[in-house]
């Protein structure tokens, strides 16, 4: 009996064994970090939009699924966002919203079919504030288009968002400062003062430790005619009342993404779970100067890394009582084909092979800031050279800007360690 099963039982066996290798292309991709680490991020950009027709034309002629889609747009979006251009980063950023919300369903099959394989042999879907980063980015891009109205309806999206995760009954997030002020600042610069005060608020709520909007705040309060609100914002932040006009000014605001967001590694204590390991980075701020003189420093506003570790450790209990519910399944297939087999060594056998084969799923969205920092530099109109330097880090490209009367006027730096 043994040996009519035999070529069957063998088949099975070396998939399993083969079942370990099955890491993600993007996760083995090295190349394209480098690039990027390295400033080159056309090329990497590049180099992930061929990762991406590649796996696009394997699942074609397979008619499988590209289990790997969702981590290929995201960095291939983040990498033309870098190299600036942001046109072509929304049009990634949209096939890469399409996966996540137009396709956000859990296969019944394929979660079961993972008690047996392992997590990373299934589609990704992304962490919940990777699905809301596509928004926050898809805003800043069109914000740094100067297409204001655009990057506002992306910026309330992230509102919406939230509020579907908590109906599917998803882990509840913490909103997005960054989606929040920089809705603000739009609608600020539109004169829409109403709307623009609400979203400060709102940001303020959501990080009380971001200081610099107590001054948005205490502006637009007088813009309002807010006499109350403004005394309390002038207490709170040690302000005094700004005087002549309030309205919108003249600024240059500098967005700058500071680092590399965390990697997703293996736990220690549960080598078939997954963890956020923070990455190298010595700079925190960044020194901000206008046509050779210093106007102040950058101050975070969404740390990312922060938020990505909280984000997983909030799911590894359920993570966890799925890896066991998964080792139940395992023994119960070893102790079948030991029963089917006659044979014990091959059932124990089996179930060492579907152990090795439950690796961690390490896929995430790598090419990530740690944060998001910001700094609003009040200018004449004109055209104006920026420079970032980050404390600690080397010096940014100086980039020129021209910023018309009233304008607030959106510039992006990146700094990446090497």
């Amino acid at each position: 009996m043994l040996a009519s099963k035999a070529p069957r039982l063998l088949s099975i066996l070396l998939l399993l064994a083969w079942a370990p290798a099955c890491i993600s292309a993007r996760v083995r991709d090295s190349e394209t970090d480098r690039l990027f680490h390295a400033g080159e991020y056309e090329k990497a950009a590049l180099r992930l939009e061929s990762g991406y027709s590649e796996g696009t034309k394997q699942v074609a002629n397979s008619g499988g699924a590209f289990e790997d889609e969702l981590v290929y747009l995201l960095d291939w979006a983040l990498a033309l966002h870098t190299s600036g251009k942001y046109a072509a980063s929304n049009a990634v950023f949209v096939l890469a919203e399409r996966h996540v919300w137009g396709n956000d369903y859990k296969s019944f099959s394929e979660e079961i079919g993972t008690l047996v394989t392992g997590e990373n042999t299934k589609v990704y879907r992304g962490e919940d504030f990777e699905k809301l980063l596509i928004h926050v980015y898809k805003a800043l891009n069109y914000a740094l288009l100067g297409e204001g109205e655009a990057a506002l309806v992306e910026a309330r999206l992230v509102d919406r968002r939230l509020q579907e995760m908590k109906t599917d009954g998803e882990n509840e997030y913490k909103q997005n400062a960054f989606a929040r002020y920089l809705s603000g600042l739009l609608y600020e610069s539109q004169l829409e003062w109403n709307d623009a005060y609400i979203d400060y608020k709102k940001t303020l709520e959501i990080d009380p430790g971001f200081a610099p909007v107590g001054e948005d705040l205490l502006r637009v309060a007088h813009r309002l005619g807010m006499t109350d609100h403004a005394e309390r914002w002038e207490k709170q932040f040690g302000l005094k009342r700004p005087r002549g006009r309030t309205g919108p000014g003249t600024e240059i605001v500098v967005i700058f993404q500071n680092g590399l967001g965390p990697i997703k590694v293996p736990r220690p204590e549960a080598p078939a779970l997954p963890r956020f390991e923070r990455r190298y980075n010595p700079v925190r701020h960044a020194e901000i100067s206008v046509d050779g003189q210093v106007r102040g420093k950058t101050s975070v506003l969404h740390d990312i890394e922060a938020t990505a570790i909280r984000n997983l450790d909030e799911r590894i209990a359920g993570m966890m009582a799925k890896r066991i519910g998964g080792r139940v399944v395992k023994a119960g297939i070893a102790g079948a084909v030991a029963e089917r087999t006659n044979s014990e060594a091959l059932g124990q056998l089996t179930y060492l092979l579907l152990v090795a084969s439950d690796q961690a799923d390490l896929r995430s969205w790598r090419l990530l800031p740690r944060d998001l920092q910001i700094l609003r530099v009040p200018v004449e109109p004109g055209v104006h050279e920026v420079r970032v330097r980050p404390v600690g880090g080397a010096e940014l490209p100086t980039q020129s800007v021209e910023v018309a009367p009233g304008q607030k006027k959106l510039i992006s730096f990146r700094f990446v360690p090497h």
